[in-house]
């Protein structure tokens, strides 16, 4: 049988893999039972009782401590820590050293502007399926430098919005061939149009129509198909898709 340290190194190098969690839980039930029993909740999706909500707040502070100094935020899901916020020369610096603490799925950066050749040379972007760059102001140059890098074959979810991008950065997105898994973009409060878009509302405030730009028409036909630009997000409210919906 594996010991809880095989098993959290086998979560380290798999984080999808939610029953290696399950396993996780049943080895550390006899040393720690409280937080056996938060990844049980947490993979049930049920809400825990009051004296379990009280015995969390105990167990959560903890999951992150030796690492803690090096995050912005961070947030426990499926029982660990999988969300994180850290700046973008602490992930550059330490980024390996986090991973190697943290099973991290979702990596929200802060203060990226003018970082991202180095943060696309961080080999830990291999874990994530999604990556928040979000209100730093990287322009088409540090979507490009981004584009380039070779450990983004498992990333599902990119968030872009309010970035500075602009035709060039979407091109230089839509050409790579280092995001095989990519499906949705969120590249609001920027100066172009490429992805899909509900027009007008019905009764139900749901699109009556979905349409793609011109610009996304043709990069799709030009370098896809390329899910990201599937029309099926303009669909959804407000062509909103959270990261662990895609």
């Amino acid at each position: 049988m594996a010991t809880p340290a095989e098993l959290y190194a086998a979560i380290l190098a798999d984080p999808d893999d939610l029953d290696l969690r399950r396993r996780y839980a049943d080895a550390i039930e006899a040393t720690d039972p409280d937080h056996a029993e938060l990844i049980r909740v947490d993979l049930g999706g049920t809400r825990p009782d009051r004296a379990a909500a009280l015995r969390y707040r105990q167990v959560v502070p903890r999951l992150a401590a030796p690492v803690a100094h090096l995050l912005v935020d961070w947030k426990v899901r499926n029982g660990l820590v999988e969300l994180v916020t850290m700046t973008a020369r602490a992930f550059v610096d330490h980024g390996d050293e986090v991973f190697a603490q943290l099973p991290v799925r979702h990596l929200t950066l802060v203060d990226a502007a003018g970082l991202m050749p180095q943060v696309a040379d961080v080999a830990g972007l291999g874990r994530l399926v999604a990556l928040d760059l979000s209100d730093n102001p990287i322009g088409d140059d540090g979507l490009a430098a981004l584009a380039t890098s070779p450990h983004l074959g498992r990333l599902r979810w990119l968030g872009l919005a309010n970035c500075g991008i602009g035709p060039a950065g979407v091109e230089a997105l839509a050409a790579s061939r280092n995001l095989p898994a990519l499906r949705y973009v969120e590249l609001w409060g920027n100066p172009v149009e490429v992805v899909a878009k509900g027009v007008g509302q019905d009764i139900d405030g749901k699109p009556i129509s979905v349409e793609l730009p011109p610009l996304g028409r043709e990069l799709d036909e030009r370098y896809g198909p390329l899910p990201w630009l599937d029309i099926q997000w303009g669909w959804r409210l407000l062509g909103v898709a959270r990261w662990d919906e895609v």
